[in-house]
């Protein structure tokens, strides 16, 4: 009788072991299936990726390879030809390098391996500095304005890189003759010990610019704003100018 109980409850042990065994099975397979879902989902998406930056690539290195050899084989062009074709390399050659730089930025961001060159930095100074900027490279049709109740503070960061991802939301992303008003807000979140900023009607983010390389520097910019603490977001809304809130931290 004993051995007999001892038995039955060996079988009862065996069964609810079996039935968790299973039951730990089932979510096993679901979680690889979920997996293998999102591993094929990042697969599409780089593959899409790769395609889109093969053509952005091949157009300015065709331009740069057809008015080269244009220059050098053709005898007959006037000089007005030879600065027609001299300028188009040079701007493709812009766009190429500027394309292969955010490329490698990209990257260096996702792995970590991003170097910084970090300094004090005014922020006040800076952003006037910025707004300076953006009315010299646009020629004057962007004309930018700060807002700011923040009258002093000092930042330790990578100015250059600040800049560079800033300056890139205030400017047009291609040449354009347009008249634009952008505005950039700047405050401080005491609570938060973030230093937050607001640009309204930014022309990287309106949707007649987008592109391959405005998606890749608007993830760079985000990347660049988290690494020191801060945050990176952009609204959908049109009736706002479709504005970018980008922070950072105060005590990084």
């Amino acid at each position: 009788m004993i051995v007999i109980g001892i038995a039955l409850l060996a079988l009862i042990a065996f069964v609810i072991h079996m039935y968790f065994s299973r039951k730990r099975l089932q979510k096993d397979e679901k979680e690889v299936a979920r997996l293998s879902e999102i591993a094929e989902e990042a697969n599409e998406v780089k593959s899409r990726f790769l395609a889109n930056m093969s053509y952005n690539i091949r157009i300015p290195l065709n331009n740069v390879v057809g008015f080269s050899q244009l220059l050098s084989t053709d005898m007959g062009l006037d000089d007005k030809e030879k600065l027609e074709y001299s300028e188009i390399i040079q701007a493709n050659s812009t766009d190429l390098i500027q394309l292969v730089n955010d490329v490698l930025d990209l990257s260096r961001l996702e792995a970590k391996m991003m170097k910084f060159q970090i300094q004090d930095c005014e922020m006040r100074e800076i952003c006037n500095d910025l707004i300076y900027m953006a009315r010299r490279d646009s020629n004057g049709h962007i004309h930018a304005e700060l807002e700011s109740d923040v009258e002093h503070q000092m930042l330790r960061m990578d100015a250059n890189r600040f800049n560079q991802a800033v300056l890139s939301m205030l400017i047009y992303p291609v040449p354009n003759d347009t008249d634009r008003e952008v505005k950039m807000q700047l405050s401080k979140d005491e609570e938060n010990q973030l230093l937050t900023f607001r640009i309204i009607n930014s022309p990287l983010v309106d949707p007649a610019f987008a592109s391959q390389q405005v998606s890749i520097r608007l993830k760079i910019n985000q990347l660049l704003f988290e690494h020191f603490g801060g945050s990176f977001m952009v609204s959908e809304s049109a009736e706002n100018g479709y504005p970018i809130t980008f922070s950072i931290a105060t005590l990084w």
